[in-house]
Order: C-alpha cells, then structure tokens, then sequence
C-alpha cells in the first residue's frame, strides 16, 4: 500500500504517491503507484487522463539513483499497455509551479491596494491550507483507510473525516481492485496464449 497525499498546487490538486509508508520500493512497486493513482484520480476526482510523474533530481532519463532510473525504464516501458499517462521526471519545483507576491502588506500604500484583492487572496489562502485536504488516503488496501497526522486538530480531522466519506462514497478500493483485477486476467490470458 502507499499514502497517497493531495497537496495543494497552482491550477489543481496534486496527489503524492507513497508520502510516508513506505522505506524499501522496487520499481515495480512504483510502477502500481502510477496505476493506482491514476485509476483514483480519473474516478475520484474526475480528471480523465491524469498526469503521472517521478519525482526526481532532474528531468532527464539518466538523473537520480538506480532505483529512480529503474522506475523510469519500467514506467516508460509498461505505461502505454496499463493506460498511464507517464509524462517523464519532473522536479519538485515543476510540481508546485506559479508564482505570487508575498509582500502586499509591507507598507500603508500597498495594503491599500491590496484590498480590492482580497477575496482572491483569501480564496488561495484557503486552497494552500493544508488543514483543507484532510489526511492521507491508503491506496492498495482492502478497505478505506485515511491516515490524519498526530498533529490534527479538529478543522483538520473534520476534513479527514469528509475525505474518508467520499473515498466509501467513491468506492475508489472497490474500482482499484476491479482494475487491477481486470489486469491480472489479461496477462494470464496473453501468457496462456503464448504458450
């Protein structure tokens, strides 16, 4: 299984993969990271071809470390037949990209004229607080599972409760399972018929 985070980001949310569960991957394992990312971010949250990046040192095939490489090769290679839209490395900055001015109140003339831009700037406050997203959602797990951090309050555990309602409502292990189910029949089809 893998947490799977959504953090705030420019135009959208961002899911990261395996945010915390896990010590010792294999490629492979990155590899159902994108699948079941992607089948959550397609039926859950609607987006029909999800981007799926690795995040990485670089944006070239040949940065990071072996297991990095690894997973870029696999990721490369079985994307096209799992339905993965595999956009290559991207760098932790590409994630987060957009820029904004942090320095509206530095004096009397520009708080002034920041108040016309305060419900946009209280709207994208709103969408960077982290309290917003809830916990953690287990991905590859039989039943729903979201993770709160130790830390919660009650803003935030609300909201983790919320996101848990709609992960049942979703039925998103319900679909993960499907699909992956669907998967393995065909390979042990393909493998049938190649003998």
């Amino acid at each position: 299984p893998a947490l799977a985070g959504i953090l705030p980001s420019y135009h959208k949310r961002l899911v990261l993969m395996d945010c915390g569960s896990n010590t010792n991957c294999k490629p492979i394992n990155l590899l159902q990271f994108a699948q079941m990312s992607s089948i959550y971010i397609r039926d859950a949250l609607g987006v029909e071809k999800p981007a799926i990046g690795l995040l990485n040192i670089g944006t070239e095939e040949t940065k990071g470390n072996e297991l990095v490489r690894e997973s870029y090769n696999l990721l490369k290679e079985k994307s096209p037949e799992l339905g993965i839209n595999f956009v290559g490395n991207v760098e932790g900055r590409d994630a987060f990209s957009g820029k904004i001015d942090a320095s509206l109140k530095k004096n009397v003339l520009s708080m002034i004229g920041s108040v016309p831009a305060l419900p946009s700037l209280n709207r994208f406050k709103k969408m960077m607080d982290y309290k917003e997203y809830g916990g953690a959602l287990f991905l590859g797990v039989k039943k729903p599972v979201v993770k709160a951090h130790g830390s919660s309050d009650a803003k935030l555990f609300e909201f983790t409760v919320k996101q848990a309602e709609q992960f049942v409502n979703n039925k998103t292990v319900e679909k993960l399972t499907a699909e992956f189910e669907k998967i393995s029949k065909e390979k042990d089809t393909e493998e049938k018929i190649a003998k």
